[in-house]
């Protein structure tokens, strides 16, 4: 059998758990080929091969927690869901110093010589012990490679900078300090990057003004500030901490449009008319002024209780007003159009002043966070379609139609709710998933047939094409709206800003360096995506850890040979209920129903039912949760999750 190196060759081999000798996803691996061959779901067939030895790692560098085995330190490593190191446990190159167990670390993963040779660990920093405030955060910062201090260059540039734009940096640009300019943002919102004007037209139209922060101008390309705000791509929030794109004094200082300071910005006209329909568009450098800075929910207490509205000066009164009818004129046009409407649930962690998790805050959209989305996807449009018009390089947020094979999956999953896709999903348009997500709407299954709609679609990218948006149903498409942080939105910045001033189009270097710019800044995106999400899993995950015995409701979301996955209403956590604990039956799956059907008493467990758990093991390290059907006999579980029976059931 020949031995090749994967990565060098177009074939692809199929390799089992039990051979790939200590690899991981995104290892460059020696693997010698096997005389047999796979077959893989939809009937593909793949050569098999067994992994000879690691040539290069893809993660060179590792969080884990140290335990004792057998008396021997030892450590198992925190793997992120989307691929990273085994979670097995390792051994340590050095010994480590005492007092280490029950510490999370950071380690330089080396690797064996051969598949009987496991990966080893040298120590590289204590990161804390398991369990106290701040410690799960920085193992997902150190697990996932996220950059954390500003190197010395771009924090001396930062602070050459003024604290507030001086008046000879206004001139050439419009002097909007007077007009009535405000920002919506959350309560907890970490970056104020952009404000809204809305003013009535004498045709009885709207002109709507979007003004953000022109952090181009303090920025520029090449400099440390640049190239750091570069290798980030993106700034990343956790819970109590952010790592920032760009510094402090310019994400919530210089380019934060806090209230009664005056601001530069890169502002877009957009002028509508009575129905809503765009007519003109403008794009100007600006001096602002924000007249007032409101959270979201009081927006929409304001709108929702007239006292509240009429305590408020009668221009601020207006523009509310005006945004919440120009708002609904953007949602009809974008319906109209077959973009897509998630509206899927959400939770925030709540955190006490220790920065211990000590519950879970339901979040959901309402009139506030849809007059932002709306006004910022215009102003995204306008910009990408100026751009394009007049052929400016820039960087474009494209989102391609679904995979075909996807669809399909999608429809395998739907056809038992009583749903399904249209017969030609080659050619399907987002209109026919709106569709199908109306049939759902205020029913108990919309947020579970939306998160399904969602996981079909392909991911956005930053490509230097303007290839459209799918979901939004737009053919043009870019992020401008938040250069604070991300890099993607500054290159905008700065190409809008040279057309302005009457630049040649393409002018510089920066057209031959966009497909890697889109390919990193995607890939940093998704890095923080990952990291975020992961944080949040594994905070409720601790809280539950501490909820031993209760009985939870949640719906089931996946349904396996082995078991099904039910998502926890009140904590949006999926835990896994295992089919060996279901003692009232024998259970057989049925994949084509997606659902585990009891052999004697028919009982079925499908996929989107309503069900009440309870909670029967954890593990905060793995962010595990062994759940088992109210009113079902089951095994005693241990609280670790592993059963204290060794009876087996056999057919």
């Amino acid at each position: 059998a020949a031995t090749v190196v994967v990565a060098i060759v177009t074939v692809g081999f199929f390799v089992r758990r039990a051979s790939l000798g200590g690899a991981a996803d995104g290892d460059l691996v020696l693997v010698k080929r096997l005389p047999r061959r796979s077959r893989r779901r939809r009937g593909d067939e793949l050569p098999e091969a067994t992994v000879v030895r690691v040539v290069d790692r893809r993660w060179k560098r590792g969080a884990g927690l140290v335990v004792r085995d057998s008396g021997e330190l030892r450590l198992l490593l925190y793997g992120i869901p989307a691929g990273g190191p085994s979670t097995e446990a390792l051994r340590f190159i050095e010994t480590p110093p005492s007092g280490l167990e029950g510490h999370y670390v950071e380690v330089e993963l080396v690797p064996g010589s051969g598949p009987s040779a496991p990966t080893r660990a040298r120590l590289v920093d204590d990161l804390g012990l398991a369990g106290e405030p701040g410690v799960s955060t920085e193992v997902v910062v150190r697990q996932a490679g996220l950059p954390r201090d500003f190197p010395p260059e771009p924090l001396a540039e930062a602070a050459s900078l003024p604290d507030d734009p001086p008046p000879a940096s206004w001139r050439g640009r419009e002097d909007l300090r007077a007009a009535t300019i405000i920002t919506i943002d959350g309560d907890d919102a970490r970056d104020f990057d952009d404000a809204i004007s809305l003013a009535r037209r004498a045709s009885g139209g709207f002109r709507l003004g979007v003004h953000i922060a022109d952090v181009a101008e303090y920025v520029a390309e090449g400099s440390a500030l640049d190239l750091e705000a570069y290798r980030r791509g993106t700034s990343v929030y956790f819970p109590h901490r952010v790592l920032s794109m760009l510094p402090e004094s310019l994400s919530n200082g210089l380019c934060s449009l806090r209230p009664g300071v005056p601001r530069l910005a890169l502002s877009v006209e957009l002028e509508y008319d009575a129905r809503g329909r765009l007519e003109g568009r403008r794009f100007f450098e600006s001096v602002i002024e924000s007249q007032r800075r409101f959270t979201s929910d009081e927006v929409r207490d304001c709108l929702a209780e007239p006292s509240r509205l009429a305590a408020e000066q009668p221009e601020v009164r207006s523009l509310l007003v005006d945004a919440e009818s120009l708002m609904q004129f953007l949602i009809d046009d974008r319906r109209q159009r077959g973009s897509i409407d998630f509206d899927l649930p959400s939770g925030d962690v709540i955190l006490d002043t220790d920065g211990r998790v000590v519950g879970v805050r339901p979040t959901s959209r309402h009139v506030a966070h849809r007059i932002i989305e709306e006004f910022m996807i215009a102003a995204n449009r306008a910009v990408a379609r100026h751009l394009s018009q007049h052929e400016q390089p820039a960087l474009y947020r494209v989102h391609a139609a679904p995979d075909p094979d996807r669809l399909e999956e999608l429809d395998e999953l739907l056809r038992p709710l009583g749903l399904e896709l249209p017969a030609d999903e080659t050619r399907l348009h987002p209109q026919a998933l709106q569709d199908l997500l109306a049939q759902t709407a205020g029913s108990d299954r919309e947020a579970f047939v939306s998160t399904l709609v969602l996981r079909s679609l392909a991911r956005a990218e930053y490509r230097p094409d303007c290839g459209g948006h799918f979901a939004l149903s737009a053919r043009y498409y870019s992020h401008f709206t938040s250069p604070i942080r991300r890099y993607p939105d500054l290159v905008v910045h700065r190409q809008l800003k040279a057309l302005i001033r009457g630049d040649e189009p393409g002018q510089g270097t920066l057209g031959s360096r966009l497909e890697a710019i889109g390919a990193h800044t995607s890939s940093t995106e998704r890095r923080a995506e990952r990291a975020e999400r992961d944080l949040l899993e594994w905070k409720k995950v601790q809280l539950l850890c501490r909820r031993m015995g209760e009985r939870l409701p949640g719906r089931i979301t996946g349904v396996q040979p082995f078991g099904f996955f039910v998502q926890l209403e009140d904590y949006l956590v999926d835990g896994l209920v295992r089919v060996g604990s279901l003692e009232d039956d024998y259970y057989i799956f049925d994949p084509l129903a997606h659902e585990l059907v009891g052999e004697r008493l028919g009982r079925k467990f499908r996929l989107a039912d309503r069900v009440e758990v309870e909670l029967v093991g954890t593990d905060a390290h793995r962010r595990r949760l062994e759940l088992t059907p109210v009113g079902r006999r089951r095994r005693r579980v241990s609280r670790s999750g592993s059963r204290s029976s060794t009876r087996r059931r056999r057919r």
